[in-house]
């Protein structure tokens, strides 16, 4: 009885390491462990989900809903040791996919991704959370950040924009138990040339056109002249009474200065370019900067090449 139980037992554990050798373990966020067959790595059992706020080492996110969101920051990629494992929403991450992490943003969600030190763009899956480093705010997939040329580096300044009409679809399909990747949604959102819009093409050069969104742009140019102004005027009103005053512009502010130094060497060709330290309510800013100017006329050049470099979020400030 003693053998017979020896070879069953015996038995057992060979069946348990041959199926370990055709079996994937994949870690979700808490630790636990999940075998899922390599043939079933593509299949999902995802979610549509948004979350309740939550806290990681110490700083509280809260996820919600943002269809106008676009921001400017430090990407940074992961893959090889995710690779085949759970994300946040029950999916399988598969590094050669174009998919991303974020923090906050539901999960699943479209987003143009741009490196702003090559212009290049792509448009990725969000379909994590995360990064949870520094100023970071996304994690690229290991194809995503190869397509945008940030391997190497491993960090690149980046604009980040939800995609509205293509988030919109991936909630509705991933809400029927449905997560296509997001070449499929890109074609499902993208209107035949023939339904194209031409009254918006203006003429560059022969040969070459280029489309653009007159509300768009109207509306940018309308708040950067506002801006402008509204320091004009606190520089004259400064003049007229006898004031000192130093005039900055402001590229970005950052809690981290790495990233703060990451930005600062993008445009390190501008002169006069520094990090300056700030405290606020007793927490530690890094302000990257360009100044001081003693007339407002010296800013106008480079705050004009730092809004077409994309820096949107440039201001001028007087002190």
């Amino acid at each position: 009885m003693a053998s017979r139980k020896m070879i069953n037992f015996i038995l057992i554990a060979l069946f348990s390491f041959l199926s370990s050798c055709t079996s994937v373990e994949l870690a979700a966020n808490l630790g636990k462990k999940v075998f899922i067959k390599k043939d079933q790595l593509e299949k999902s059992n995802g979610i549509y989900k948004i979350g309740n706020p939550y806290v990681v080492d110490g700083k509280r996110y809260y996820p919600k809903k943002n269809l106008n969101y676009d921001e400017k920051g430090i990407a940074s990629w992961y893959g090889p040791k995710f690779h085949g494992k759970l994300t946040a929403n029950g999916e399988i991450f598969n590094k050669y996919k174009l998919t991303a992490a974020h923090k906050t943003l539901p999960i699943p969600s479209a987003v143009r991704v741009t490196n702003l030190k090559n212009n290049k763009s792509l448009i990725v899956r969000i379909n994590d959370r995360g990064p949870f480093v520094n100023d970071r705010i996304i994690d690229l997939s290991y194809q995503s950040a190869k397509e945008l040329k940030l391997l190497e580096a491993g960090t690149g300044f980046v604009r980040v924009q939800l995609l509205r009409s293509e988030s919109l679809l991936l909630e509705k399909l991933a809400k029927k138990g449905q997560f296509p990747e997001i070449n499929e949604i890109i074609k499902k959102t993208t209107p035949p040339i023939n339904q194209v819009n031409y009254s918006n093409v203006s003429i560059q050069k022969i040969g070459e056109t280029k489309l653009s969104n007159k509300s768009e742009e109207t509306f940018k140019k309308n708040k950067i002249d506002t801006h402008v102004n509204d320091v004009k005027k606190r520089v004259q009103a400064l003049k007229i009474n006898g004031k000192r005053y130093k005039i900055w512009i402001q590229i970005a502010s950052f809690s981290n200065i790495k990233s703060a130094n990451i930005l600062k060497s993008k445009f390190n060709s501008i002169k006069n370019i520094n990090v300056k330290k700030a405290n606020l309510n007793g927490k530690a800013f890094y302000r990257v900067r360009v100044g001081p100017f003693k007339k407002f006329d010296e800013t106008k050049e480079i705050y004009n090449f730092l809004i077409n470099s994309g820096m949107e979020g440039t201001k001028i400030f007087v002190e």
